[in-house]
């Protein structure tokens, strides 16, 4: 709890972000927090140089956890700097007083895992929380948290740190917002009350309520008639002010290259603390498809061409590493888009200015460019901000104050209410791009500044390079995301009987990557390399001895490809080597052995080559055939536990994970602790050393134990992690 003398001059809003949600809430709370009177400032934490992290004395800390338990891209340094400190002095932040708000998914092993390893770390170097931790999950809506924890955070945050200016301008806006969000619920209640619509006509799909864009506009499926049962509507997200205003000059932009921002040459330009992380184009050189045309999925193999103007990466990267893509939202979708606010197509290229409204509120980090360089409205809609993202509430709400009906302002603060949870449940699940929902709320028609201020920045994405250094090219691995959802539409007309509706869904990145592949000559694409924060790399050529720790490598489908690259880099280091026996196991999986088995003639060629000492190939589809280990690569780990464990824990083995965290990434981690338990039971010598190594725990430990628990199981895994003996990359 905070001491009552410490009383700050300034609070600072810090967030790590993968995806943008974690950028867009940490922003919403600093706004909030300006607009109540503190003097607050909102960075990304790998600036930590910048804002001068050491000195400061009160903080509150939104962050992410991507792939299985890893802190975001843009932490990377920070963690570094964060680990330094704490191990020289146990007390290096025993000025600082903190909260943290941590976002995450029950699905994944290591749930908000970035926020409990801050919060531990923070704690060991004597800072202290003034306010709870809050961790909210994304696999049951993570409003459900980080609304009630924002409600009760200003309360807390009075008492470490004082307020500007008037020392009422707190309680006033407080006033204002609940007066407000009390207004929103009788309007709604009065508008449920007048509604007087069929129910059948209340559930029905929005599809053709608008007249929709060619080959973009896809409808949304919602059940409204739970309205017709709801007398008022409670804890509905409150709408934040807006805080950019755009300036328009008559003169359209230059025309430039669509296919990497018009700001490339400053990226470019750019000097981050580590060289090789600048980004750089890079030449699509070649594309392959890798499966076969009647594969559920279609996988392709793309070379990328690294110019001489990448000196900076040479040398810097190995088998194991990844790089970012620079990505633009889809142009029809973009263009769909600007129809749909009524601007037109020379407005939408012409040079804008974003400026902020509040000169003490910074405007979000991903637009902050456009207020020193001016763009146009297109290309922001192209490159900086995510237009399918999963719809969060703040959006939502804000798009209820943009509409001209009243049934479309009712329905969206009912989505935006306790009540209207499952609708707004359902809403997510479906996936709809930002142009999805206006169309559903068809009089909906908010100023694009206010749009772009309100939607996630665009993230670049992320691939792993399926090839070792040994030449100027990065290959890469991926399955082209084109999908269709089918929804059922309600209806109490028993004579129509079921009905569902077909939407198409398709990814940012990959199916751009494939048109330009078939549609160009060498295109060039914006890249920058990857940290490699969760240390996923072979050992190097030197720590090569005649024995050299056994690896084991699990990555069903494209979770394969960075192995790949493993097997390259072994085999060159045989060469070197030859006295050399590495133990080298691979377990890949998927649907048929005859469709999409990624890299086969690759794989063969190290098994025949002794480079692969094992490979367990698994085919969920015809998973009885005599080539299959099993159906599942899990199903493989259990048919070869003991050799599994004796690996893991009398030669000291190595294992990799890389795939999806959801499912098999969850999967192998519960099968691997399994496993662990078998084993120990019929070799209880080892459940003392694996228990001694456990880090130390409130629960008591029995070290004359005969058995492993699973818990005790699942922290052995852990303490793997932080050895790096058991290294996962994992992605959503």
């Amino acid at each position: 709890m905070p001491s009552s003398d410490f009383v700050d001059s300034h609070v600072a809003f810090l967030y790590a972000s993968q995806t943008g949600n974690a950028e867009s809430i940490c922003y919403n709370i600093y706004e909030t927090a300006v607009q109540r009177g503190f003097n607050a400032t909102y960075n990304v934490l790998d600036d930590y140089a910048k804002f001068g992290f050491s000195e400061l004395r009160t903080i509150v800390f939104v962050v992410s956890t991507t792939g299985d338990g890893d802190p975001p891209d843009n932490s990377a340094r920070f963690w570094r700097i964060l680990r330094k400190a704490t191990r020289s002095d146990k007390h290096a932040y025993a000025h600082l007083r903190y909260a943290i708000l941590g976002l995450g998914d029950t699905n994944y092993s290591n749930f908000c895992n970035t926020a409990q390893r801050l919060d531990k770390q923070l704690e060991e170097a004597g800072a202290r929380t003034f306010y709870k931790k809050g961790l909210a999950d994304d696999a049951t809506g993570m409003e459900e948290v980080v609304e009630p924890w924002i409600d009760g955070l200003w309360a807390a945050l009075s008492q470490v740190a004082k307020c500007k200016g008037d020392s009422d301008v707190a309680e006033t806006v407080e006033t204002e917002k609940d007066v407000e969000a009390e207004k929103d619920v009788e309007e709604a209640a009065e508008a449920l009350a007048e509604l007087n619509v069929e129910a059948a006509d209340n559930a029905t799909s929005t599809e053709g309520s608008v007249e929709p864009a060619p080959h973009e506009v896809q409808p949304l499926v919602l059940d409204f008639r739970p309205m017709a049962q709801t007398p008022s509507i409670t804890n509905v997200a409150r709408v934040t002010a807006p805080v950019c205003t755009a300036t328009y000059e008559d003169t359209p932009v230059e025309p430039h290259s669509p296919d990497f921002p018009p700001w490339s040459a400053e990226l470019i330009s750019s000097h981050p603390s580590d060289p090789s992380l600048t980004p750089f184009l890079a030449a699509i050189a070649s594309s392959t498809q890798m499966t076969a045309p009647e594969a559920l999925k279609r996988t392709l193999l793309i070379d990328l061409e690294l110019p001489s103007s990448a000196s900076h990466v040479d040398g810097q990267w190995r088998a194991g590493d990844a790089f970012n893509i620079y990505a633009p939202n889809h142009a029809p979708l973009v263009r769909a888009l600007l129809d749909r606010l009524q601007i037109s197509n020379s407005d939408a290229h012409k040079h804008v200015r974003l400026t902020k409204r509040n000169p003490s509120i910074e405007l979000p980090a991903h637009l902050q460019r456009f207020s020193n360089t001016s763009s146009s409205i297109y290309d922001i809609l192209v490159w900086s901000v995510d237009l399918c993202a999963h719809p969060r509430k703040p959006l939502l709400r804000a798009l209820a104050e943009y509409c001209n009906e009243k049934a479309d302002r009712e329905r969206l603060l009912f989505i935006c209410s306790r009540q209207g949870l499952k609708t707004f449940e359902a809403l997510r699940n479906q996936t709809p791009t930002v142009l999805d929902v206006l169309h559903a709320f068809p009089s909906c028609v908010p100023p694009v500044e206010r749009l772009i201020e309100l939607l996630p920045p665009l993230a670049p994405r992320s691939y792993s390079i399926c090839n070792a250094p040994g030449g100027n090219v990065w290959k890469i691995a991926f399955n082209v995301v084109e999908y269709e959802l089918t929804l059922d539409v309600f209806s109490l007309d028993e004579e129509k009987g079921a009905q569902s509706v077909r939407v198409s869904r398709r990814g940012v990145c990959t199916p751009w990557l494939e048109q330009l592949a078939q549609t160009q000559e060498k295109p060039q694409i914006l890249v920058a390399k990857r940290p490699n924060i969760n240390a996923f790399h072979l050992p190097t050529t030197s720590d090569l001895k005649p024995d050299p720790q056994p690896v084991i490598m699990i990555g069903p489908g494209t979770g394969v490809a960075p192995f790949i690259g493993f097997l390259e880099q072994r085999a060159h280091e045989l060469q070197l080597h030859p006295q050399s026996n590495p133990f080298m196991w691979l377990l890949f999986g998927c649907r048929d052995a005859t469709l999409d088995y990624l890299f086969k003639s690759d794989i063969q060629a190290h098994v025949d080559s002794n480079v692969l000492t094992r490979l367990s190939a698994c085919f969920s589809r015809n998973a009885g055939s005599f080539t299959s280990a099993g159906k599942y690569v899990q199903d493989a780990l259990l048919a070869n536990q003991n050799e599994f464990a004796e690996l893991m824990l009398q030669k000291n083995a190595v294992l990799f994970v890389c795939g999806d965290a959801k499912g098999m990434g969850k999967d192998v981690n519960d099968t691997v602790a399994r496993i662990l338990c078998n084993y120990v039971e019929q070799h209880p010598e080892f459940v003392r050393p694996l228990l001694q190594a456990l880090p130390e725990s409130k629960l008591p430990v029995d070290l004359e134990a005969k058995v492993l628990t699973a818990p005790q199981a699942l922290q052995v895994l852990m303490v793997w992690s932080s050895e790096n003996r058991y290294v996962r990359d994992l992605w959503a």
